[in-house]
């Protein structure tokens, strides 16, 4: 169980890796919540009406509950498969997480099942650049993003060589622009997993996708802030009808390919999504889980896992 730290260079100076040792120097985090636990406080979500006295983490830190908080290299593109490296360095057995930042946040999850099982896990990753192979609309050139595109195609190539056990992908889905800066569709969406997903499935390697989250419209932590009485303020329906998401085409493409889909969505919300789930905040931002509640995600999502890719 990590304790959470407030100088992450004293445990990098200490040699120690990994986002689940990273832990806090003020409180020790739950044990990760078996399944029934969890669908018990989801359950009970909706029906918090004020910010539990003992919060983790706490308001003041849920914005930064981020694993860049807990491992410095973690908050960087990871653009190779030797840059970010966690769990058991020296296995044989190389489980893979790739994708965008939606990938990064389960990197908490997941340190405690390679550390637990002795794998070695590999964190690949790019911010605003998803496995699907699409093009991603770049704002501020205002062109489709020449670098996300290489880096796919680069990284793709690198896991192939690499030939891990598992590859375990993630993306954002939520309002994502494509060529012209228009949503992509559902359609393109499903092509562009399906190409990629079959390019990294391979004889000896196994894949899974980790499904996508409901987005806020608002901040949470800055949401629970202005209404600490009032949590439910800071719900959102589920699945949240002012975004565009990418549920379906993402299914859809993993069921093309036959491998296997981990739909998180049960473990986040009911009918709604609330910010608050026990007494833990469950985003940090309006598109991320914290690192609190993805590790203590670790036992349900080996458990999803477990069976077709043998996490």
């Amino acid at each position: 169980m990590r304790v959470r730290r407030t100088l992450v260079a004293l445990a990098v100076i200490a040699g120690i890796a990994g986002a689940a040792t990273l832990a806090a120097a003020t409180s020790k985090l739950p044990k990760p919540g078996t399944a029934s636990q969890v669908a018990a406080l989801v359950a009970a979500s909706s029906s918090i009406k004020s910010l539990p006295t003992n919060l983790l983490p706490p308001l003041s830190e849920a914005s930064r509950d981020s694993p860049g908080t807990y491992d410095g290299v973690a908050g960087r593109t990871c653009a190779g498969v030797t840059k970010c490296v966690f769990g058991i360095k020296t296995s044989k057995r190389t489980i893979v997480l790739f994708g965008d930042s939606h990938a990064q946040m389960w990197l908490t999850a997941l340190v405690p099942i390679a550390q637990r099982d002795g794998d070695r896990l590999v964190l690949v990753w790019m911010a605003g650049c998803p496995v699907a192979n699409i093009g991603v609309w770049d704002a501020s050139t205002h062109s489709v993003n020449a670098a996300c595109t290489k880096f796919r195609s680069s990284m793709i190539s690198q896991i192939k060589t690499l030939a891990p056990t598992v590859v375990l992908v993630a993306d954002r889905t939520s309002d994502i622009p494509g060529a012209g800066n228009v949503l992509t569709t559902d359609a393109a969406w499903q092509s562009g997993l399906k190409n990629s997903l079959a390019q990294l499935k391979g004889p000896k390697t196994k894949v899974a996708v980790i499904g996508d989250i409901s987005v806020y419209n608002v901040n949470p932590p800055s949401c629970l802030a202005a209404y600490p009485k009032a949590v439910q303020t800071c719900t959102i329906p589920n699945p949240n009808p002012k975004t565009h998401q990418h549920f379906a085409a993402e299914m859809a493409a993993a069921a093309a390919v036959g491998v296997p889909y981990v739909n998180p969505q049960p473990w986040l919300c009911t009918k709604t999504c609330s910010a608050v789930i026990g007494n833990m905040v469950a985003y940090y931002d309006a598109f991320h889980v914290t690192a609190t509640y993805a590790e203590y995600l670790s036992v349900v999502l080996q458990a999803a896992l477990k069976p077709d890719v043998g996490l």
